[in-house]
């Protein structure tokens, strides 16, 4: 059991009010749903319903719609997240609710950049940041968290490294194992987002792959270390891309086979078209030419628009490197235009985003 969970047990037993315990159960919920007991999260939230659903206080409301927000994140991505955790931080600024407002805003950031909506993210940072006390381990950790992920996908390390180490200071106050192993996973996640994004252009030092390979083996022992079962199948993902970017395409080709119908994962960086090129890809980079034309006839490129612009990017590469070296898949010239579309369209977005994260770059 984590520090963090123990402590709100704990608490649990010594709390001497209704409101009070409520918060203390909504906590432990929220950090269940973090770990992916949701069978237990539910338990807890029909538990506070059963009691507070009458509305008698917007404080424990407040936490019932942050315990469900991230029930629906962590559990299926439900879009409904990002909706829950909004009316959590609205029912908190109405309340002038400091603590409600910081962690809820926070979460809404979480969310906000992971669907790439980097202005309504940056205004929820400015909230949190406006309320978080320094002594609100959950909301600083969570909020730190997001910055140092925000900096790495720029590619601006010192800000990134800076804000992990403020997000694990947090972390480690709080006894909050999960946030740790998500800190980890991160780190790897979004350091290999930049350097696929950065293989489009150019050649990427095989030290920085090392390392990268180094970040991902250590979230995914700590993962299994810490038995967190809330979104695994994301380490597995960046295990396949990484193969490709070390030039290792049949055990590429193998760990995308391997996770094509794993669950859930969301559709701005992930779906079943992008696994057809990522394979067909690495069949042709293999000479495997009369399977590559198979799969590649079955890319439903329609799809491609729904994912993340750094996705849409990698996926526009390999389609022109594809063309350019078999034209009876498609025409160059065509790729090539797409491909220089959005790599405006990814610099565009790369240089808006360090704009608005200039206010977080120093670390006081």
């Amino acid at each position: 059991m984590s520090q963090l969970l123990a402590r709100l047990d704990q608490e649990l037993k010594t709390a001497s009010t209704d409101i009070g315990r409520a918060e203390i159960l909504a906590r432990k919920g929220s950090y269940l749903a973090r770990v992916g007991k949701f069978s237990e999260t539910r338990e807890i939230i029909a538990k506070l319903r059963d009691h507070f659903g009458d509305g008698r206080s917007g404080h424990v409301t407040a936490w019932i719609m942050l315990t469900e927000g991230l029930l629906h994140l962590f559990e299926n991505l439900s879009p409904l997240a990002l909706d829950r955790v909004a009316r959590a931080q609205i029912l908190g600024l109405a309340m002038k609710d400091a603590s409600v407002v910081a962690i809820a805003s926070a979460w809404k950031a979480h969310i906000e950049f992971e669907i790439s909506d980097f202005e309504s993210m940056l205004k929820s940072l400015k909230v949190a940041t406006a309320h978080a006390t320094d002594d609100d381990h959950d909301a600083n950790a969570r909020l730190a968290m997001v910055l140092s992920d925000s900096f790495l996908v720029c590619g601006q390390k010192r800000s990134a490294q800076a804000w992990f180490m403020r997000s694990r200071e947090h972390a480690l106050k709080d006894g909050d194992q999960a946030s740790i192993e998500a800190l980890l996973y991160n780190r790897a996640a979004f350091s290999l987002a930049r350097i696929r994004a950065e293989r489009c252009f150019s050649d990427v030092d095989a030290d920085r792959l090392s390392l990268l390979r180094m970040e991902i083996a250590s979230a995914k022992n700590l993962q299994t270390l810490t038995r967190i079962a809330a979104l695994t199948n994301f380490i597995h993902l960046c295990e396949a891309r990484l193969l490709i970017l070390e030039e290792r395409y049949s055990l590429a080709i193998d760990a995308l086979t391997n996770i094509r119908n794993a669950q859930p994962f969301a559709d701005y960086n992930f779906n079943q078209s992008f696994v057809d090129l990522e394979v067909s890809f690495c069949l042709q980079c293999l000479g495997r030419h009369t399977e590559v034309q198979s799969i590649y006839n079955s890319i439903d490129w329609s799809t491609f628009e729904r994912l993340d612009v750094d996705e849409q990017l990698v996926a526009a590469w390999m389609r022109r490197l594809m063309c350019a070296k078999d034209s009876s898949i498609g025409r160059e010239s065509d790729a090539k235009e797409l491909f220089e579309n959005l790599s405006a369209k990814y610099e565009q977005m790369r240089l808006q985003l360090i704009e608005g994260l200039q206010p977080f770059a120093s670390v006081e």
